[in-house]
This record gives structure tokens, C-alpha cells and sequence, in this order.
């Protein structure tokens, strides 16, 4: 299959979320590894079946991309921007190494300057450190915290609300432009 690059950066490209892509989807949706951060929706097992009607969704938005190894043309993610963020690094092996930041600059890149946004919302639970680093990385704030929204046998974890506003995003694209 052709892939479009919408976004290519050192690492990663972006490009359209495809149909073929459920597959790889549906074995990172049942890697408890991979799932042990997201909410309940996604820590059930999912069929293929499933998981294709959820890509099927996703494409008809136009705002989801895979995200692929540059390198490699490996997909090892996906990521959609729509009111709030949705953003999953499947493969393992690419965690820590800087692919989410490239991929989610890119992202914030789409929802501000491509579908004018005023503000971009994501979420995470407390105990997903990787996830909430990442995010404050880029630029997000916290905003609100919904305290022991999950409970995970006696593990209770608060759901901590981030966003990031137009203006905030573009006052850091200028420092970094200046930083050149």
C-alpha cells in the first residue's frame, strides 16, 4: 500500500490511518503491556472484527494518522485529534526514545494550524508517569484532576486532565523558532 507522508520528521512520519492498519491495532488493544494506562474501554479484549469498525470511525473523521518509523516504515502507532487528543504508541521498543514527542509535535502542528483550534485536551491517569511527562514535555498544562477515577484492585488512581491553548502552542513554536 502507498502511504502519504503528511508529516515526516527524524523519526517518525505521519500518515492518513488506513484500513490494513486494524490488525497491528488489534494486537497492541491486547498486550496488557501496552493497555495497563487506558481506560476501561480499551483493557477489555477487542476482536479484530472490533477493532476495524473503530478504525473505520476514525478514518471518516480525517483527523487520525498512523504514525510510522522513518526508518523502518514500521507502523508503531496511531493518533487522532479531534476535541481531545488521542494519542497511542503500540510498539514497546519505541518507548522513551522521543518518537511520541516528534509524533505529537506534529499532531499539535495539525490541530492548530490545520484545523484552527483554540485548545487541545488530553487525559491520563496518575500512574501512567510516561504518558503525563510526554505530555507536559510539549507544552500541556494540568487543568483538572478527577480524584481515584479508577480502581485497580485495591490501587486507586486519579484521571488528570491536561490541554494546551493556541496561544500557548504558537508562544512556544516562536521560542523554539528563536532558539535556531
Amino acid at each position: 500500500m502507498i502511504r502519504y507522508k503528511r508529516y515526516a520528521g527524524e523519526k517518525v512520519y505521519l500518515t492518513a490511518l488506513a484500513a490494513d492498519d486494524a490488525e497491528t491495532i488489534t494486537k497492541w488493544y491486547n498486550d496488557f503491556d501496552v493497555t495497563q494506562f487506558m481506560n476501561e474501554e480499551h483493557r477489555e479484549i477487542k476482536s479484530l472484527l472490533t477493532v476495524r469498525d473503530e478504525v473505520a470511525e476514525m478514518i471518516k473523521s480525517d483527523e487520525a494518522f498512523a504514525i510510522f518509523d522513518k526508518e523502518t516504515d514500521a507502523l508503531i502507532g496511531y493518533c487522532q485529534c479531534g476535541d481531545s487528543l488521542k494519542f497511542l504508541l503500540g510498539e514497546k521498543d519505541y518507548w522513551r526514545k522521543g518518537y511520541d514527542i516528534e509524533a505529537l509535535d506534529f499532531l499539535l502542528d495539525f490541530g492548530f494550524n490545520i484545523k484552527n483550534r483554540n485548545v487541545i485536551m488530553v487525559n491520563a491517569y496518575s500512574h501512567d508517569e510516561r504518558a503525563l511527562a510526554c505530555y507536559e514535555q510539549v507544552g500541556f498544562k494540568k487543568t483538572a484532576i478527577y480524584r481515584e477515577r479508577l480502581l485497580r484492585g485495591k490501587d486507586k488512581y486519579d484521571l488528570i486532565f491536561l490541554d494546551m491553548l493556541a496561544t500557548e502552542y504558537f508562544q512556544r513554536e516562536k521560542r523554539q523558532r528563536n532558539e535556531l
